[in-house]
């Protein structure tokens, strides 16, 4: 397996994106013998985390060493490759196949696959970079149960927050908000509800995080008010990165996240999505659930189909997956 950027000119199938999405998908593309060219910037989303936890087997596992191991667990598959690149520009050939430009080099494959992410919104303070996948998180579901009895802070305002502060309930020992801003936050019914739950709310802007990463002891405010807390929890934005199928024409849905059916496959024949730019819950371990069955449903798309000189021979093609062709 390479990391370097010798560049095959022809693929079976190129994964855009090594996260655990896009591994698992070559991971089966590679048990199908198909060659297949894995694209990676980078960019992971949960790069910043300490831990991956609920993986099954591997519960908990730093991201760094999930991936880590994934890609030597690839390696045992000659036909895949990875390059640590940036695929600038993806458009179809006319001919069924796409042209992907990655780092000025031009590489052509038969099936895409979408494994790009998420981009998450960091709150504006000081220390965020060093208390981000310690002590300040942005998933509940991931994070919420080593919160547990603890005095949680939820950051910002915005409709979604107050079910968002809600959830942590499920694990903490207070939750509290801070707003953010020096706006009205909420509306009375989303007040009502917060005191129902008992969550209070404290407005203000942020401005540094108290305490070393590990032992967070608060927030302060800029007016010097010092919240306590041991553990932030925020929710600002997500970007999706969807470029890339922007350009193929991919159907995108109200958040700018890829639509796609049961085999994950996308609204433009012979493209695939997976992990957290499709819709849906964004774990580690869905992500590479769904990279399976997009790598095993793209691999399957070519049977009966002569591919690459150094694809297999084309196997009979089935019925079953006539409609992934």
């Amino acid at each position: 397996m390479s990391t370097s950027i010798s560049l095959p000119a022809d693929v079976d199938a190129l994964v855009i994106g090594g996260g655990a999405a896009g591994l698992s998908a070559a991971t089966w593309l590679g048990r199908y013998q198909r060659p297949t060219l894995v694209v990676d910037a980078g960019q992971h989303r949960n790069r910043f985390a300490a831990q991956v936890h609920g993986l099954l087997g591997r519960d908990p596992i730093s991201p760094s060493e999930l991936l880590v191991q994934a890609r030597a667990d690839l390696s045992q598959y000659r036909q895949v490759s990875v390059c640590e690149a940036t695929v600038s520009a993806l458009e179809p050939t006319g001919e069924g196949r796409f042209q992907a430009t990655i780092d000025g080099a031009q590489v052509t494959a038969g099936r895409v696959v979408l494994a790009t992410g998420v981009r998450d919104q960091l709150p504006q303070i000081a220390e965020i970079d060093a208390h981000y996948g310690t002590d300040v998180h942005h998933c509940p579901a991931c994070d919420g149960y080593n919160a547990r009895g603890a005095t949680v802070i939820v950051l910002g305002a915005g409709e979604h927050v107050p079910a968002y502060a809600a959830e942590l309930l499920e694990w903490a020992g207070t939750v509290r908000i801070v707003t953010d801003t020096t706006g009205r936050a909420f509306d009375e019914a989303q007040s009502a509800t917060l005191a129902e739950h008992r969550i209070s709310v404290v407005d203000g802007v942020a401005q540094a995080l108290v305490g070393a990463p590990g032992t967070l002891e608060g927030l302060c405010l800029e007016d010097g008010t010092v919240v306590e807390a041991q553990k932030v929890f925020f929710s600002y934005a997500h970007h999706p990165t969807n470029d890339l199928a922007a350009q193929l024409g991919c159907e995108l849905d109200e958040h700018g996240q890829i639509a796609v059916d049961g085999y994950q496959l996308t609204s433009v024949a012979g493209v695939y999505a997976a992990g957290d730019i499709t819709p849906g819950m964004q774990l580690v371990s869905v992500a590479i659930a769904e990279g399976a069955v997009a790598g095993v449903a793209c691999a399957t798309s070519m049977r009966g189909h002569r591919t690459t000189k150094h694809g297999p021979s084309p196997a009979p093609p089935t019925r079953r997956f006539t409609l992934h062709q």
